[in-house]
């Protein structure tokens, strides 16, 4: 088995390497700050920056404003781009409703959206999950009713991520009532500044805005819209959350790596009751067992990438990347807090407040993060299922 990269994503990484070198991401502003899932913040600023690049659309055809790469040349420039911090959040959702469109969209649709999507001219949010349609989404209620040429929707989603900040957004009815719940559900790309569309900010117990809660009352969306077939959405949803989970954790271990080494040199450097925290053996095996599971979670991550890169399916293996970044990125939290201690507190007068502030952030923000895009047991009976072939209980 070859593990190398090919010349061309080499190439590629050099130049994501050197750009963010050149062009410093922690320049551009933010409106959502880095919340640890490991591909940075969300800044409208960078977006649009790297849609100049041509990096938004790399593994996109040419004739949709792609570059015609390969997803592997995709996932290496992100990745460079995870461990340099550097703000891809804007971005993330459009991966998954691209590929949604290039699969099962008309060719309106993919002349009307993937250019502008690869310039960064639109960005956008997927609304999926509702009150009491969380990980089932088979429980789908919010409602779309035909009526000439336009869909009447009503209902509501709550956690799409950056929904205040995207212009549109992936949306999950139910157009069909009376048929089964895996066939009556329909995708619909829904502009979210249409009347009849409100968006609200969740602050969580992080004090991060990202969540959102949508609020649709009578929104008209012109038949032109509905992604794929009427009462066939379930599939297309299925595989938006297969990229989705690889997507919105495969960069993780990139984002922790650097985490770790800023947790390393605090330990080299600190001392706690006139004694070095690097002499500390029950420290020092707690952050070589860290980086071991980092590399374990970086080539689950590169198998994954590469099944993708050849057309197959990773139906299961995501659910294996989410499950394995979303809980080594908790331990990862808690071995700083329990490794600064009290210090976690500290105020912008330590030299070490940048971390201790970020430490903090990543303990509390991450008690969610195994929850979004489907909770780790759902994860795990995906596994068995599908990649075990074990029996439901």
């Amino acid at each position: 088995m070859d593990f190398r990269f090919s010349e061309q994503e080499e190439k590629i990484r050099k130049e994501v390497r050197e750009f963010c070198q050149q062009e410093p991401p922690e320049n551009f502003p933010c409106e959502i700050e880095d919340e640890g899932y490991g591909f940075g913040g969300w800044s409208c600023a960078f977006t649009k920056r790297l849609g100049e690049k041509g990096w938004l659309s790399i593994a996109w055809p040419k004739e949709y404003g792609g570059m015609g790469g390969s997803i592997m040349e995709r996932f290496v420039a992100a990745e460079e781009l995870a461990y340099h911090r550097a703000p891809q959040y804007g971005h993330l959702f459009g991966d998954a409703v691209g590929t949604g469109v290039l699969r099962y969209g008309t060719e309106e649709q993919k002349q009307e959206f993937l250019p502008r999507m690869a310039r960064a001219e639109i960005l956008f949010s997927t609304g999926l999950s509702e009150p009491g349609a969380g990980s089932d989404l088979l429980n789908t209620s919010t409602r779309a009713v035909k009526d000439g040429d336009y869909y009447v929707i009503n209902g509501q989603k709550i956690w799409p991520t950056g929904a205040h900040l995207a212009e549109w957004c992936l949306l999950l009815a139910r157009t069909d009532p009376d048929a089964p719940k895996s066939r009556g559900l329909s995708t619909f790309l829904v502009d979210v500044r249409s009347p009849g569309v409100t968006v609200n900010p969740i602050v969580d117990m992080a004090g991060a805005n990202s969540f959102t809660e949508i609020f649709l009352e009578d929104v008209r969306v012109h038949k032109k819209y509905l992604l794929g077939q009427e009462n066939r959405g379930l599939p297309l949803v299925f595989e938006a959350l297969e990229g989705d989970r690889f997507w919105g954790r495969c960069l993780r271990h990139a984002g922790s790596k650097r985490d770790l080494e800023e947790l390393v040199e605090f330990v080299n450097e600190a001392k706690y009751d006139g004694h070095r925290l690097r002499d500390n053996q029950v420290i020092r095996d707690t952050l070589a067992e860290l980086a071991v599971e980092l590399e374990v979670s970086r080539m689950i991550n590169y198998k994954a990438a590469w099944l993708l890169n050849k057309g197959a399916s990773i139906s299961w293996e995501s659910s294996v990347v989410k499950v394995v970044a979303d809980e080594l990125g908790q331990r990862i939290a808690n071995a700083g807090l329990e490794i600064m201690g009290p210090e976690i507190q500290i105020n912008d007068n330590s030299k070490w407040a940048r971390l201790n502030k970020r430490f903090l952030f990543l303990y509390t923000f991450n008690r969610g993060i195994s929850l979004a895009g489907g909770t780790s047991e759902i994860q795990r009976n995906a596994i068995a299922l599908r990649g075990l072939g074990l029996p439901r209980a």
